[in-house]
């Protein structure tokens, strides 16, 4: 039997209802357009390739996010309509004839809550304004310039939101501030050209980048570097304790960056140090350094200095620094 053009309308109709009620419970967009990286465990980061059109910020959650809201919003409305409609229905019956006899007073009211709700928002609005202040020049003189510069490099589409994948702080200038850009996982940009961008546009002196390149997230991180103390002196209470620490057969040289601890052990290692360096590089300040914390340990220091420095020189420099430490 042929089907007829009403069945073929019935069937498109029960059709797209499944696939609707698919789309709802997945928490994917109701036109069925993927637009971003987004998934139902993880939200998005960057806009599909050849999507076109603005794309809202709903579209980078998660499946199951865009699902939690569904959910709420429909419990909401189905709660209102059953109080109004069915537990208070014939409060709701008696109101409405009232309020077509006499609108006035139901007139009045909604001006007054009207109002009332326009002075709300309006103190929200500058409250949100003031408190997002920074957030915005930040937008605005360091966010933007960078995704702009970033498009082209990484072969983004123009309208991916630059927030879901520039991840910059407000005190991204300080030392202990980290950068986190989200990079396409197909790898087909320049490292190089990309941390050159990152560095020129955010105005970095002294910086690193650690790539992770390797599984489903693919980042760039960009720190600080830590740069050690110009000097550590005996007197410092903290070099004090670090020396007093340290074996007798591994003197401390130096303090490296983030206070790591510059050392050689002439047990475990060798029991010989070569010092190498132009003239003022610190040479004699590093075997004097050497000499004094083996002085302080109680061992014997024999220095042979043939060019200027004499021997009892040494030793009395030595011998100081063996009280200081």
């Amino acid at each position: 039997m042929a089907q007829t053009k009403f069945d073929k309308q019935v069937e498109e109709t029960a059709e797209s209802l499944m696939f609707g009620i698919g789309r709802f419970l997945a928490g994917r967009p109701m036109d069925g357009v993927k637009r971003t990286d987004a998934t139902f465990w993880r939200s998005g980061t960057r806009v599909l390739p050849k999507v076109e059109g603005r794309v809202s910020r709903s579209s980078y959650r998660a499946g199951w996010k865009r699902l939690t809201f569904r959910i709420s919003t429909l419990a909401a409305v189905g709660a209102g309509g059953y109080q109004a409609g069915w537990v208070h229905q014939d409060a709701t019956v008696a109101t409405a004839p009232e309020i077509w006899a006499d609108p006035d007073p139901a007139i009045t009211a909604l001006e007054q809550t009207g109002i009332a709700a326009a002075l709300t928002a309006a103190v929200g609005t500058a409250a949100y304004l003031a408190l997002t202040r920074k957030r915005r020049e930040l937008m605005r003189e360091w966010v933007l310039p960078l995704h702009e510069a970033l498009v082209l490099p990484l072969r983004l589409p123009e309208q991916t939101d630059p927030r879901r994948y520039l991840h910059i702080p407000r005190n991204f200038s300080e030392d202990d501030a980290v950068i986190r850009v989200d990079v396409p996982g197909r790898l087909d940009f320049s490292k190089d050209l990309v941390a050159d961008i990152i560095t020129t546009k955010l105005a970095l002196e002294g910086v690193t980048f650690s790539w992770h390149l390797a599984g489903r997230e693919t980042y760039v991180t960009v720190k600080k570097t830590r740069k050690p103390p110009a000097k550590a002196a005996f007197k410092d209470p903290k070099v004090r304790e670090i020396v007093a620490a340290a074996k007798e057969s591994a003197p401390v040289i130096g303090i490296g960056s983030a206070g790591q601890i510059v050392t050689v052990d002439l047990d475990a290692e060798s029991p010989h140090i070569l010092v190498n360096a132009s003239t003022g590089g610190g040479k004699s300040v590093t075997l004097r350094c050497i000499a004094c914390q083996m002085l302080h340990h109680g061992s014997l220091v024999f220095v042979l200095d043939t060019k200027c420095l004499t021997l009892s020189g040494i030793l009395v420099e030595c011998q100081s620094g063996r009280s200081s430490a």
